[in-house]
């Protein structure tokens, strides 16, 4: 019998080993995908409400300037093991947050335990006549309660570490039944923060804390009535401090557009949190109702809306260049209006990128940066609104910001956007304006962003301070983003 050389062996042998299929660089960029998620794709499938995959686009860019695709990750279709298949709703305005972890190792996000094809065949057997009659074929609608006569789908926290690993075991039933489940944030992937909204006048929405496959309440019922579940959206970790951003009218009175905190700064609440009065609004931002009226200035003007004209704020993603800057990720698409909550009052969104700066103990809007977006207003037929999702980086005293594009409709073409903007600055630059870095493929949409994970310690992006900012001394120095590309495979 011949014998193998040495070489020949670790040839073989490492022959034999699989290729991942998809892994990340640290640094590049990261978009959530909803639809058919195949780049360049000219042609798709998928109707507005209907179930369809979620795919992880990566891109590589050029400050912000440009960017190229890398590769992409769509997340299991079909249960395996303790893994269930994820889906998305194709067309959903509030879903497809997408989060890199306090400890920079994986990216989570929220969505249905439902294989997509088997879902869109009998929408019914899944109980959306039950949650909605009137939207009988949208995912969204899809019942999550336990014990009922349909098949419950659960709502599903998605872990991808850098590898392109993903854990899909995390099912939740009895969270945001009928309605979206919206995001996912973990500081080390020991336990998660997520957000979403529930049927009106049931206990299934808001934020909760999961450990263990178990899902508590963080936010609780409503502020007034105390009579539905809060209506969240994003959800983060800020150096301590959780933080969600709200833009509901769910509830008794409980009409409200803001950001806002739950529990202590340094004691990450694990169950009902303020006394479950929801979120309590950042100092200043919005009006003191929180309501989200505002009044349009030269500065905080979006190109649409008249100065002087009263507008609704519709917070979506949102980053801390430091404890005292906050960009803030506005759809442009509010759920309140001020024509109703108050008087002389309008219906009209102000999409955009907000930058709002912390001084003298409140924050205060410095100004909205909207040239670039070609934004439409909300009472459009068609067009972007606004952004929806949001990432950035401090280099220097330079902030990099990348979001992506929110639309009227919902399935309609979107974009992934950067924009440079100079971190101590009060005023807007004058020709200040983003640039477009990639469109979505048809019948696909981009949702949220984020950069990607790394496999070794990396810290953080901005700031590891202590995030006492709108409530108390200002803490800590930023450290720049580790921009080390590093591949994978």
């Amino acid at each position: 019998m011949r014998l193998m050389t040495k070489a020949a062996f670790a040839s073989l042998l490492f022959a034999s080993v699989p290729a991942f299929a998809a892994t990340f660089d640290t640094g590049n960029l990261v978009v959530l995908v909803e639809g058919n998620g195949v780049y360049g794709a000219t042609s798709g499938s998928y109707t507005t409400n209907q179930a369809a995959p979620i795919t992880l686009m990566q891109f590589a860019q050029t400050g912000t300037s440009s960017a190229s695709y890398v590769n992409s990750l769509v997340l299991p279709q079909t249960t395996s093991g303790a893994n269930l298949g994820v889906s998305g709703e194709y067309g959903s305005s509030s879903e497809g947050f997408l989060h890199l972890s306090g400890d920079g190792k994986s990216l989570t996000l929220m969505g249905y335990g439902v294989n997509a094809a088997a879902f869109n065949a009998n929408p019914t057997a899944y109980g959306t006549l039950t949650t909605d009659p009137t939207k009988s074929t949208a995912l969204a609608q899809s019942g999550s309660l336990t014990g009922q006569a349909y098949t419950a789908v659960p709502r599903v926290v998605v872990s991808i570490d850098a590898m392109g690993s993903v854990n899909s075991s995390t099912a939740l039933y009895n969270v945001y039944n009928g309605q979206n489940p919206r995001a996912a944030y973990t500081v080390d992937g020991s336990s998660y923060y997520i957000s979403g909204q529930g049927q009106s006048g049931d206990k299934t929405g808001g934020v909760f804390y999961v450990s263990g496959g178990t899902a508590t309440a963080v936010t609780g019922l409503d502020t007034s009535g105390k009579t539905a579940a809060q209506d969240t959206r994003d959800v983060q970790v800020y150096n301590g401090q959780l933080l969600t951003s709200v833009d509901s009218k769910q509830g008794s009175k409980s009409n409200r557009d803001f950001i806002g905190t739950l529990g202590q700064i340094g004691s990450l609440p694990t169950s009902l949190a303020n006394n479950g009065d929801g979120p309590t609004m950042l100092p200043g931002f919005g009006n003191n109702g929180g309501t989200g009226k505002l009044t349009v200035t030269a500065a905080n003007s979006n190109g649409l809306n008249t100065i002087g004209t009263t507008v609704n704020l519709s917070p979506e993603a949102f980053f801390f260049a430091n404890p005292t800057t906050l960009y803030v990720a506005d759809s442009g698409m509010p759920k309140n209006d001020s024509v109703t909550n108050d008087s002389n009052g309008s219906s009209l969104g102000n999409g955009g990128l907000q930058k709002w700066v912390f001084s003298n103990g409140s924050w205060s809007l410095a100004y909205t940066i909207a040239a670039g977006l070609n934004l439409v207003g909300n009472g459009s037929a068609s067009g972007v609104t606004g952004l929806f999702g949001l990432t950035g980086v401090v280099v220097g005293d330079t902030v990099e910001l990348y979001a992506t594009s929110n639309t009227v409709t919902g399935v309609e073409t979107t974009y992934l956007y950067g924009i440079s903007d100079t971190l101590t600055a009060t005023t807007k630059a004058a020709g200040q304006s983003f640039t477009t870095l990639a469109t979505s493929p048809i019948n696909s949409v981009f949702r949220g962003i984020s950069f990607a994970p790394t496999a070794s310690d990396v810290p953080e992006p901005a700031s590891w301070a202590l995030f006492i900012v709108g409530f108390g001394a200002v803490g800590g120095a930023m450290r720049r983003r580790t921009r080390t590309n590093v591949r994978f495979v």
